[in-house]
C-alpha cells in the first residue's frame, strides 16, 4: 500500500498497476488477487472513501459568526486542495468504470458524499450572511464559486496545466478568498493575507 501510494502521488491517474507491481517487486497478478481493479487499488492506497466527509468540512458550518472569515476560508481551501489531489483522480477512475460501484450512472442512487460537502459550505455562507458579516450575494452562489474554483484548480493540477501557470497554489488560494470576500461585501475584512488592506466598499 505504501509503494502504491508513492507511485500514485508521483504519477497521478496516469500510473499503471504494472508500475506499482514493479516498484513493489511483485507480479501484477498478485495485485489483482487482492484488488479487482486499478481504481480499487487507488482508493485503498490513498485511503480515500468517497462517502466519508472529512471533519474539517463538517466543522466549517459550526464555526461561524466570529474570528477572521478570510483565515477560515483560506484554511478550508488549502485542505480541500490537498483532499482533491487524491479525490479527483480516484473519482475520475471510478466514474469511467462501468462495473465500479461509483460509476456515474450509479452515483445518483447511492453516493451523497459530495452533496454533504456542498451542503456544509452553503450552510457556512448562509450563517455568515445571517450574522451580517457578509452583505451581498446568495449563499449558494458563493458556495458554487468557491467550490467550483477549487475543483478547477484540482483538475488543472491533474492535467499538469498548473505547470504552465505563473500562479502558485498559495497565490491562488489567497486570491480566491480575497476576491470572494470582496464580492460578498465582508464587513470586517482585515488586511489581506498578501498585500495592503482591502475593505469592502
Amino acid at each position: 500500500m505504501e509503494v502504491a501510494r508513492e507511485v500514485f502521488l508521483e504519477r497521478g491517474i496516469q500510473a499503471t498497476t504494472g508500475e506499482v507491481a514493479r516498484r513493489a517487486a511483485v507480479s501484477e497478478g498478485t495485485l489483482f488477487r487482492h484488488f479487482h481493479s486499478k481504481d480499487a487499488l487507488f482508493r485503498a492506497a490513498m485511503r480515500f472513501d468517497p462517502e466519508a466527509v472529512p471533519g474539517f468540512v463538517e466543522a466549517l458550518a459550526a464555526e461561524t459568526g466570529e474570528g477572521d472569515l478570510g483565515d477560515r476560508l483560506l484554511d478550508f481551501a488549502t485542505r480541500m486542495l490537498e483532499l482533491g489531489r487524491v479525490a479527483v483522480p480516484v473519482m475520475m477512475m471510478s466514474w469511467s468504470n462501468p462495473a465500479g460501484e461509483y460509476h456515474l450512472e450509479k452515483l445518483g442512487l447511492r453516493s451523497d458524499g459530495y452533496r454533504r460537502v456542498f451542503s456544509a459550505v452553503c450552510q457556512f455562507f448562509e450563517r455568515e450572511l445571517s450574522a451580517r458579516r457578509l452583505r451581498r450575494e446568495k449563499a449558494e452562489l458563493l458556495a458554487r464559486i468557491f467550490m467550483g474554483s477549487l475543483h478547477h484548480y484540482c483538475m488543472a493540477e491533474l492535467f499538469k496545466l498548473t505547470a504552465e501557470s505563473s500562479l502558485s497554489r498559495e497565490d491562488f488560494t489567497h486570491g480566491l478568498v480575497d476576491m470572494l470576500l470582496s464580492a460578498a461585501g465582508y464587513r470586517t475584512a482585515p488586511e489581506t493575507r498578501r498585500g495592503p488592506a482591502r475593505r469592502a466598499p
